[in-house]
């Protein structure tokens, strides 16, 4: 046993050594090494297959001592060198763990769990950061059945980073940035050094090399640059998009965004991997807005997921360069035909307007409004576009007993307002202001009526991509909102404003 025990520590101590990156004979040996071990003695795979997969990030952490004998993890200086040295250590790394999986076909079983158990911490080193997600999606090349689940432990690492770095506080540092550039550059006296000044930082702000000041988001910004790039090199094989390829992955990413995306609350940026996608080719576009859609539709769906999915509806129509207008119609008359239905059958015998009951409805009505907001323009100047759109009967929506105007965002609420009136297609003010005056009863469980106006708590996941390094995936896709409110009064000047701060 005492022979037994020590061969077993002498082997771990073996497996710990540093070997990735020593003379190309010594590597070639300790390959041979690992694979018969592993294949002779499956007890050792998980031991070799955790030491290879630490190999990607283990061996790029510097480590120096403090006064008080702890650890501090100092942030990494990467030049061309390092990184060609890493890379070199990677592909010795990836040689042999794809030989194991050819040689060990329960090597997948235990990889998944270890590539998931062994992700960097949120405070290890950007590039440490970066080097682990490459490698595995790299793995996804030699265990291409395996990509969907190393798919979704990266994805679920990158809505953590998400979460953790919020719109507002990375939009706070960005103005503390433009301001300190703008109060350096014109304190200058010299007129021609400001110029040159303000031409280089639009270049910078071109090629988007400069790091994010928000700690969080500039790893979360670099992760989803390696994602997007993945995710295109995939689908394109020479210049041209690989049909097949890109349905495979498309259906993959759709069951990784119901398990992960559409559930998480507060994620700004990880749900473009969709958008994304869906810009590929129209099909996957359609086949993802049908996808939400009959999860609007579905009575037995939780309402929040009901409420959510339509919210992404609504945003994908309105920001998405790629989705033709035939398809803005096309859902704009499904969710509309939808909303007619419901006022047939609840109309008459609702007494209460009330977002608890009725959510998925509001969030319905908002939806509508909010892409004939951001799509109005296209629609008059189509042929027939007014008539089309008289026939969604918006003023049956706006004055029906559910008030939904109520309860949809003031800012959308109002902007629609003023494109309604100047068509003559629904006149809101009216509404508007009532419920400005007035508190509606909503109707508790309890049975009593409890005053309130809640407003629908809802959000627009494709609201601006702020992240500097990757939105060069997005930005050609995206559509900014471009007013089309006739300027001259003040209150349609307010609602230019609000949306343009809001949406």
């Amino acid at each position: 046993m005492a022979v037994k025990a020590l061969a077993v520590s002498g082997l771990v101590g073996f497996l710990k050594l540093n070997w990735a990156t020593r003379e190309s004979c010594l590597i070639k040996e300790y390959q041979a090494f690992l694979l018969n071990l592993v294949s002779a003695h499956t007890y050792y795979l998980r031991a070799g297959v955790r030491m290879l997969v630490k190999h990607f990030m283990s061996h790029l952490t510097i480590v120096t001592k403090t006064g008080d004998g702890g650890d501090k993890n100092v942030e990494i200086t990467v030049d061309d060198s390092l990184r060609q040295k890493h890379d070199l250590m990677f592909v010795n790394v990836h040689l042999v763990l794809k030989a194991i999986t050819q040689i060990v076909p329960m090597t997948p079983k235990v990889l998944i769990p270890l590539l998931g158990e062994l992700f960097p911490f949120f405070n290890k080193d950007v590039y440490i950061q970066e080097c682990y997600v490459k490698n595995l999606l790299q793995i996804t090349h030699y265990l291409p059945k395996m990509r969907q689940k190393i798919m979704e432990i990266v994805i679920e690492r990158l809505l953590k980073f998400d979460v953790r770095s919020p719109r507002e506080e990375i939009e706070e540092l960005q103005r503390e940035e433009d301001e300190d550039m703008e109060d350096i550059i014109f304190e200058m006296d010299d007129v021609s050094v400001q110029k040159e000044i303000v031409s280089s930082v639009d270049m910078l702000s071109i090629v988007e090399t400069v790091p994010m000041s928000h700690k969080e988001g500039h790893k979360l910004d670099v992760l989803m640059e390696i994602t997007f790039r993945y995710i295109h090199n995939l689908c394109y094989s020479e210049g041209e998009l690989d049909w097949e390829a890109t349905k495979l992955l498309y259906r993959e990413l759709l069951l990784i965004f119901e398990t992960l995306i559409l559930p998480t609350h507060a994620s700004c940026h990880v749900q473009f991997i969709m958008f994304y996608i869906c810009s590929l080719k129209q099909p996957i576009c359609e086949g993802f807005l049908d996808y939400l859609w009959k999860k609007v539709q579905d009575p037995i769906a939780q309402p929040v997921y009901r409420q959510i999915s339509v919210c992404y509806m609504g945003s994908l129509l309105s920001r998405g360069i790629f989705v033709p207008l035939s398809t803005v119609k096309t859902c704009l008359e499904m969710m509309c035909n939808w909303i007619h239905k419901y006022l047939d059958q609840t109309g008459d015998v609702t007494l209460f307007a009330d977002v608890t009951h009725h959510g998925p409805f509001y969030a319905v009505v908002q939806a509508i409004l909010y892409v004939f907001v951001f799509r109005n323009k296209d629609i008059f100047e189509s042929c027939k576009g007014l008539k089309w759109a008289e026939k969604l009967n918006f003023q049956r929506i706006v004055t029906c007993r559910l008030n939904p105007l109520k309860f949809c965002l003031p800012v959308v609420v109002q902007t629609f307002a003023s494109v309604a009136r100047s068509h003559q297609l629904a006149f809101c003010d009216t509404i508007i202001e009532r419920n400005n005056r007035q508190v509606l009863p909503v109707a508790c469980t309890n049975g009593n009526s409890d005053f309130g106006g809640k407003i629908l708590d809802s959000f627009f996941p494709f609201d601006p991509y702020i992240l500097s390094r990757s939105r060069k995936y997005i930005l050609p896709l995206y559509r900014e909102f471009q007013g089309s409110i006739e300027e001259g009064e003040d209150e349609e000047e307010v609602c230019i404003q609000l949306l343009t701060k809001f949406l």
